[in-house]
């Protein structure tokens, strides 16, 4: 059953995370020689990963998946991982009243999985139709894929596609779905955005898709990007926004990026006893990321990319806030008419979408 899980495209030649050295094909494992160091395959996935390792409970769902593998759906996926979630926090003494966002959270994605993907797709290709660049590719990398719904259609935009997380159990729920769709051009595979074993120019595009934010390395991470793909490649993505006016997007908090970092650690663990390990970039900080790590030719970002309003109402926000959201939707149209106010909004604006061109 778990050679099943996913199949190995022979077509990528993988290369060592350390060392960028190719890494020779020894079995199901991978081998570099410089660095004499083995990458095996793990419960049917190739691991890559250097610093990362899942913990005890994200193991523990992993193995659920792997046991049950035939018999459960997408969806029995997702009520384990956020049933996990309310009983660890059960357990550390929070109320059921504190759920609110886990719940919200769990309901989105159950009602949007399938097309939520879709949203985000139709603001990369507007903020690509911008740029003039073409709508398909052939090679792109999704860091950072998480539960694999923008896999499940950014397959369409690229002819191959390599779908990469650090999670184990995410990566599970994510062949899951694909297997359920029926797709057949995504390789999976686990490593660090920090340190990808994708070879240098080599790709025409990489989507990471609110995952920039709990890189423990965001520079590393856009330095990596920029190696790997090719001259006029590009690199979209989108982040949290740290002076939004409106609740912060994985706590739903307001106004929770104007506190410090430790005030921030503090307000979250006295909300649902978890830990908080999320930077949150104002939009002149990411700037200067931009600038001092990628070989960039120009870039993009804005708030109010043209899509926007469908890829909302597929959030969790608009279960919390139907009526703060809709009001506010209603304003994106007349906010792009008008000179300048684009840019003015990104730097209040819940999330940032930017498109970075490489040189």
């Amino acid at each position: 059953m778990l050679n099943n899980i996913t199949k190995r495209k022979d077509s990528i030649a993988f290369i060592c995370p350390k060392c960028k050295t190719k890494l020779e094909v020894d079995g199901n494992d991978f081998y570099c020689n410089p660095c004499q160091k083995y990458y095996k395959e793990f419960l049917g996935l190739p691991d890559f990963r250097l610093f990362f390792r899942d913990s005890d409970n994200q193991k523990k769902l992993a193995e659920k998946f792997i046991k049950s593998w035939d018999k459960l759906t997408y969806e029995d996926m997702i009520h384990m991982r956020f049933e996990g979630l309310r009983k660890r926090a059960l357990e550390k003494g929070k109320n059921a009243s504190d759920f609110k966002m886990w719940n919200a959270d769990e309901q989105a994605h159950l009602s949007s999985y399938k097309i939520r993907g879709k949203r985000h797709l139709d603001i990369i290709k507007s903020v690509l139709k911008k740029s003039s660049k073409p709508e398909k590719i052939e090679r792109m990398v999704d860091v950072g894929c998480g539960w694999g719904r923008d896999l499940l259609h950014l397959s369409n935009l690229s002819a191959e596609v390599i779908g990469v997380d650090v999670s184990l159990f995410s990566l599970l729920m994510t062949k899951k779905l694909l297997e359920e769709e029926g797709i057949t051009n995504v390789t999976l595979i686990l490593a660090e955005g920090e340190t990808l074993p994708i070879d240098s120019e080599s790709v025409d595009g990489v989507n990471c898709s609110a995952t920039i934010e709990h890189m423990k390395s965001p520079s590393d991470f856009l330095k990596e990007s920029s190696r790997c793909l090719k001259n006029k490649g590009w690199l979209f993505l989108y982040y949290p926004n740290r002076f939004s006016l409106l609740p912060e997007t994985h706590t739903g908090i307001w106004g929770l990026g104007y506190f410090s970092f430790s005030r921030q650690k503090k307000i979250i663990f006295n909300k649902n006893g978890s830990d908080w390990n999320t930077f949150l970039f104002s939009r002149n900080g990411f700037v200067k990321l931009i600038k001092s790590n990628f070989e960039y030719e120009k870039f993009y970002i804005t708030g109010l990319p043209s899509g926007i309003e469908n890829f909302i109402k597929t959030s969790k926000f608009f279960r919390m806030y139907p009526r703060v959201m809709s009001l506010v939707i209603k304003f994106f149209p007349i906010m792009r008419k008008i000179p300048g106010m684009e840019r003015l909004a990104s730097f209040f604006c819940p999330v940032h979408f930017v498109l970075i061109d490489k040189h």
